[in-house]
């Protein structure tokens, strides 16, 4: 009774939310006198679980304080962590997966049991659907080498071709690249290679991605790539150039969470994209696979760097490590379509032969400052980082520090300047130029949070058009649905603009999109700034 005390008070603190204090008041019930260390260590685990990981990796924490807060009041030290394992060992609400009870342990780490049976439902398919190889015809040889075609430089080795060579060696492949290093440029390619490899009978493919913007993103690129590809190709091949979230793809309905494609029944499709998957959380990649028929090829498309899903579990960044580098089978494969020697891995692994990584950069050239800056930071490293931001050749960076002053300037250039800018466009094309810039920020609340700049931003908008200020709504409201919406058929993210009429309505950048009444809306939120979680998916010309 003393630990549930102690963590009420921990939620009325916002330490913890209500689901730690409620799983631990479920434990007590099955054994009402378990030992404190393992319902705190249960607490912890849930509390884990909500702020993005599968499991508790109880060894390896390097947090101070339990549930990474000093309010906690609870030191993390050494004996007490093999205080919890030892304890977590005898108890009978512990199991090793083997039994059907609400924890596991397993090699230090804490598990509630569903993520377990997840992660180990998730590798074992991702083992078996990367360990079979493929033969490749005399004709998809062809077909994969006439869309690449040799270039000046020897000795540069094109993963987009080996990319496309991969997707008929195996049944999954995964590809990962930055920002411009043209993944969808090699989708493009990949469907287009097995359509005419496949001319007797037309490819089922499916495009998908785990938002509404996402999907938008990629179907568009998709479109946009086909203008390239040579006329005749065109008019022969019906390329899709549509796109579906991943729960639509899977036939979930906006208020169920059951979906129709499943282990049961599976996607009618030879070939599954999807687009953006470092969003994609454990459970969502579960109810993938299993509607992944053993005919089905998969492509998955991310950049391992990314920000991780907002729920449990990145499972891009742990499926994308090391570096290109290939079986002896595999290596041998590519080198005689390409042409082209690649790596044999030092490891043996059936993963990484379905593991590419796409790692020239399109999109900003040799001096860009951007480009040079996230390697800094993917590279952890920070002298560089700073460095960098320091520097006044790049052009393309700029480093502010975070003054009053200087946040009031980049609220005036990032949203009431930008505001007068994309309101002096057509009607028709404001939604669009709002896109331009946009604020981003890494948290919600604070002084540098979304809800804090968009409030701002709005009262000096609302100054400067000397707007009626008892009016919520204004010509010209840039504002993000935070919740999907069935009757509106708006998703979660999808940003809008109020048109500020008589009877304001809101336009979203949805692909069913049509005015909505302010009157229906019920969730959103301002979005002249925005968390960078929600930009994923997105692509804007200017950010701060």
């Amino acid at each position: 009774m003393n630990l549930l005390f102690k963590l009420e008070e921990l939620r009325k603190l916002d330490v913890i939310s209500m689901l730690e204090v409620e799983f631990v008041r479920f434990l007590m019930s099955i054994i009402p006198d378990e030992k404190e260390e393992v319902l705190l260590a249960a607490a912890a685990c849930v509390h884990a679980q909500i702020n993005g990981h599968v499991c508790l990796d109880i060894e390896n924490l390097k947090e101070e304080y339990v549930f990474n807060d000093a309010k906690s009041g609870i030191k993390l030290t050494k004996s007490i962590k093999q205080q919890w394992l030892q304890n977590l060992e005898e108890s009978e609400l512990v199991s090793r997966g083997n039994e059907l009870k609400p924890l596991v342990l397993e090699n230090g780490r804490l598990y509630l049991h569903r993520y377990w049976k997840y992660e180990e439902e998730l590798s074992d398919w991702l083992r078996k659907k990367s360990a079979s190889q493929n033969a490749i015809s005399e004709e998809s040889n062809k077909v994969i080498n006439s869309l690449f075609p040799a270039k000046a430089d020897l000795f540069e080795t094109n993963w987009q071709q080996i990319a496309v060579c991969l997707s008929f060696l195996k049944d999954l492949l995964v590809i990962s690249g930055g920002p411009g290093t043209g993944k969808t440029y090699t989708v493009l390619n990949i469907i287009t290679a097995h359509m005419l490899a496949h001319p007797e009978q037309p490819m089922r493919i499916a495009l998908a991605a785990p938002t509404g913007k996402a999907a938008r993103r990629l179907a568009d690129s998709i479109e946009e790539g086909k203008k390239n590809l040579p006329e005749e190709l065109r008019s022969k091949h019906e390329i899709p150039t549509s796109a579906l979230t991943v729960h639509k793809l899977l036939g979930s309905g906006y208020r169920s969470s059951h979906f129709r494609f499943n282990e049961e029944n599976k996607l009618p499709f030879d070939i599954v994209i999807i687009d953006e998957a470092s969003m994609l959380d454990i459970t969502m990649w579960v109810r993938l696979i299993r509607a992944i028929g053993p005919n089905t090829k998969l492509v998955v498309l991310g950049d391992k760097d990314q920000l991780a899903s907002v729920e449990a579990g990145s499972i891009l960044g742990d499926i994308c490590r090391g570096e290109n580098s290939f079986s002896k089978s595999v290596a041998s494969s590519i080198e005689q379509i390409t042409g082209s020697p690649v790596p044999v891995a030092k490891l043996k692994s059936d993963i990484v032969d379905s593991v590419i990584f796409l790692t020239k950069s399109y999109r900003f050239g040799e001096e860009s400052g951007i480009q040079k800056f996230a390697e800094a930071v993917n590279n952890s490293d920070d002298d560089t980082a700073i460095a960098l931001l320091n520097d006044p050749k790049f052009t393309d960076l700029t480093w502010l520090q975070p003054t009053d002053e200087n946040i009031n300037s980049v609220i005036q250039e990032y949203a009431v300047q930008h505001y007068n800018r994309y309101m002096n466009e057509p009607a028709n094309k404001r939604l669009s130029a709002s896109n331009h810039k946009k604020m981003l920020c890494a948290v919600r609340r604070g002084r540098f949070g979304v809800d804090t700049l968009n409030q701002f931003a709005e009262r000096v908008i609302r100054d400067e058009r000397q707007f009626i200020k008892s009016d919520e709504w204004y010509p010209g409201r840039i504002v993000m649905s935070t919740r999907n919406d069935a009757m509106l058929k708006v998703r979660n993210g999808e940003i809008g603009l109020c048109d500020g009429l008589e009877e304001s309505k809101i336009l979203f950048e949805g692909e069913n999109s049509f005015p909505v009444s302010v009157a229906r809306l019920k969730n959103y939120e301002p979005a002249y700034a925005i968390t960078i979680h929600k930009s994923q998916g997105s692509e804007f010309d200017d950010v701060a």
